[in-house]
């Protein structure tokens, strides 16, 4: 069988180097890197530099590469940075989006974009699923959600991938700031109105390696099962290194004062990842534990 050939964008970035290192070792596909800046786990025959934003550069780089499959992390993900300077934001998340959907007509190949739970509003009263009305609240939100609308617009053959929460081994997430407030007794303070499902990045990896082998396109939810508040959270890291959590006082998105209103319940249900009957994805417990294991 001939090997499926892969690009991934953001590859700098906290999913792309685990996206890498879950493809890069397997046979069946060849993988390759592009982005503004080579990290140094990337072999410099598979790496492009590349900024998506060119879309006369990104039609050339798509071109040179040739890949079946392009997975796409690259964006500006932190949603306080987007709401500062929503332009930049606009510029990379919708329109560098849009530039990689058009390279991809040109070979017919298939677009994996990564979203997320942000482009739905928090008033649910259950977790969101594929077919929910999206109203996002903040500019991450609604670039992201731009960019979604490219995709399906510009590509027959897609996936768009919604998830949330992300923490993972390669990057410094909310986790993280968990583990070092409690080791150095530093007191940190926890939303109680930020409700949804955190998810590990390799087990989003794992996911996506095995939707792209399905071609079973569409919209999916991917995330770890079950959800939880920001200050339950952090209070079940510290549990389960077995310190005390008293450092972590309860807090509110308002008392935080971010400069970006976040969706206070937007949990992620795999409705239509479930329905195909694909690999069920764990609880984030158990993956939280797994993650703090590997620390």
């Amino acid at each position: 069988m001939d090997k499926l050939k892969v690009a991934l964008t953001g590859t700098s970035g906290l999913i792309g180097k685990d996206m890498w290192e879950a493809l890069k070792d397997d046979e069946n596909f060849e993988v390759w890197g592009v982005g503004r800046r080579k990290p140094d786990y990337i072999p410099l025959p598979r790496w492009r530099t590349l900024d998506i934003v060119d879309a006369l550069l990104t039609a050339q780089t798509i071109t040179q590469i040739n890949p079946d499959c392009v997975i796409h992390f690259a964006a500006i993900s932190n949603p306080d940075e987007c709401e500062k300077d929503p332009e930049t934001a606009y510029k990379a998340n919708a329109l560098g989006t849009r530039n990689l959907a058009l390279a991809c007509q040109r070979f017919d190949a298939e677009l994996l974009y990564v979203s997320t739970d942000q482009v739905f509003n928090g008033k649910s009263e259950r977790p969101y699923r594929e077919i929910d009305l999206t109203a996002p609240l903040n500019h991450y939100g609604k670039s992201k959600l731009w960019g979604e609308d490219f995709v399906r617009t510009l590509l027959p053959r897609h996936y768009v991938v919604r998830t949330a929460l992300v923490f993972g081994l390669a990057r410094p997430t909310f986790l993280d700031r968990v583990v070092n407030s409690a080791l150095n007794k530093e007191p940190l303070t926890a939303a109680v109105d930020l409700v949804n499902s955190p998810t590990y990045s390799w087990d989003l990896c794992q996911a996506i390696k095995y939707l792209i082998g399905t071609h079973v396109y569409g919209t999916y939810h991917i995330a770890n099962e079950g959800h939880v508040n920001r200050y339950e959270l952090a209070s079940f890291v510290a549990e389960s290194l077995g310190l005390n959590a008293d450092f972590i006082m309860k807090g509110s998105q308002l008392k935080l004062g971010l400069p970006a209103l976040r969706p206070e319940f937007s949990p992620l249900e795999n409705f239509v990842w479930n329905l195909n009957g694909f690999p069920k994805l764990r609880h984030w417990k158990e993956a939280v534990l797994d993650f703090l294991e590997a620390l």
